[in-house]
């Protein structure tokens, strides 16, 4: 077999491996309760319910759970959104999200309070259509405070209260009692009463239990919060479902949570490394450590995004035709660009799409908007400059180093001893532009040429010739020289 034909049999076995393992944990996210009711979801006619755990600390991948999974219960047609909550509370930014996340859902949403609802957990349990308690739940305690659980000073204070009383009561202005019950969790400065009695005097922060939660206030009488007392989250869903059995998907919250929220953060280096990569690899003979380097990097930028619920499989197809596109241009064609361009355009769409908060077609009122993409491209963009100007770094200083003969020259000239790379390495005087030399390797359309007695890097402007064939280095280049074909 061919040197060329091992190359590709290589790129696409990459790329198949690659496919392979990001589609599984990907869409591992959501995971129905049994493979038969999974399967029989859609046929049945009693309620489906989606439950997503809100357990533990409140932060991006708590948010990254509530999305994906709000987004499958859209997309599959489910009539419930359930979250089973235990949290002591977590980041604002996070819980603010979370809100407009449930708001978008057209079902009904509902908390279940499996023990605590503190602080942010009792503001995104406010946002839901009911709340049910276990016999020992206890909601409150919502004071904004630092991340180091410390008070916040009095102006930026007075501003956040604001803030969030206004979005509770656009929230929440069809609940009676709800957004001053969630206001005298949040402000201790705040008296809440109800006609003369007092529910939470002013300088304390309000905490309610279950049976608390269930007084009834007003005319007609209502509860101050609650919608019914449950000890087993199974037992609620069976009770909401009186005709049919009901049809439970639990999402799994898993490693991958935790690993998007690192990935996220990290979305510009990663494209930096990426850009970084292929550049070098187009610029090197053959494909190998750079080239998988890049694809690898892409690709885990796209996992992660994935994870978070911004994206569906989408991005991902179209980051596998990106590369075939410029696997065609490496293999079938090189120097035309006639595949590289469309490719580079279909891999950068794939990325943008891939950072984006894209929702189901069947999400109410959703519209594709020029906000969704201003963070996916000022992440491009990011990675690109830092890419760019590591390239040019690298272009000056690179082809002189050691790491430059092991990893590039190592990869081209099988056989080939450490002395003659170093001897290879060392810097070509302007005399050997315009001099003609025999390819020492195929060139596609890197490669290396002998010429006056040394071993140069090499690169045609157009399509490939052979190891043996004639070549004149035309024009001096980053990482070697432009060469032609010797007619």
């Amino acid at each position: 077999m061919s040197k060329p034909m091992i190359i590709r049999c290589c790129t696409l076995l990459c790329l198949f491996l690659a496919a392979r393992f990001v589609c599984p944990v990907a869409s591992a996210q959501a995971v129905a309760g049994s493979a038969e009711e999974a399967a029989s979801a859609g046929d049945l006619e009693g309620p489906k319910f989606y439950v997503i755990p809100v357990q533990g600390p409140i932060g991006p991948p708590t948010l990254f759970a509530v999305r994906g999974g709000v987004k499958t219960a859209i997309a599959e047609g489910y009539d419930h959104v359930v979250l089973d909550m235990d949290t002591p509370g977590g980041r604002l930014d996070s819980t603010l999200e979370i809100m407009e996340v449930l708001d978008r859902f057209p079902g009904k949403t509902i908390t279940y309070v499996n023990e605590e609802a503190i602080s942010a957990g009792a503001i995104i349990s406010a946002v839901t259509d009911e709340i049910y308690f276990t016999s020992k739940a206890v909601i409150g305690s919502a004071e904004p405070v630092t991340g180091q659980g410390e008070d916040i000073n009095e102006s930026m204070k007075r501003k956040l209260m604001s803030y969030l009383n206004a979005k509770m009561e656009a929230y929440t202005d069809e609940y009676p009692f709800r957004s001053d019950v969630i206001r005298a969790m949040m402000d201790p400065e705040f008296e809440f009463k109800i006609g003369r009695e007092v529910i939470s005097p002013k300088g304390e922060l309000l905490n309610l239990t279950a049976k608390r939660a269930h007084e009834e206030y007003g005319k007609p009488p209502m509860p101050l919060l609650g919608s019914g007392i449950v000890d087993e989250l199974d037992t609620l869903l069976s009770s909401l479902s009186t005709d049919t059995d009901p049809v439970v998907t639990r999402f799994e919250a898993t490693w991958s949570l935790n690993l998007a929220e690192f990935i996220v953060s990290l979305a510009p280096f990663l494209l930096a490394i990426a850009i970084i990569s292929v550049y070098v690899e187009f610029q090197t003979p053959g494909f190998g450590i750079f080239g998988i380097t890049g694809v690898v990097c892409f690709l885990i930028a796209i996992f992660g995004h994935n994870v978070a619920g911004l994206s569906g499989h989408e991005p991902l197809l179209l980051f596998v035709i990106g590369m075939i596109l410029l696997s065609l241009e490496l293999f079938l064609a090189p120097g035309t660009l006639f595949f590289a361009i469309p490719g580079f355009i279909v891999l950068l769409v794939s990325l943008i799409w891939a950072m984006a908060d894209v929702w189901p077609s069947e999400t109410p009122d959703f519209e594709w908007t020029w906000e969704m993409f201003e963070r996916p491209i000022q992440n491009l963009l990011g990675g690109s400059i830092m890419g760019i100007a590591i390239i040019l770094l690298l272009a000056r200083f690179l082809p002189k180093t050691f790491l430059w003969n092991r990893l590039v020259l190592d990869e081209s000239l099988a056989g080939a001893s450490v002395e003659s790379l170093s001897e290879s390495s060392s810097e070509v005087e302007d005399s050997l532009v315009g001099q003609v030399g025999i390819a020492a390797t195929d060139m596609m359309p890197g490669g290396q040429v002998d010429v006056a007695g040394r071993r140069v890097e090499a690169k045609l402007n157009f399509g490939s010739v052979d190891r043996g064939a004639e070549v004149r280095l035309i024009s001096k280049s980053d990482f070697g020289y432009i060469a032609e074909e010797v007619e």
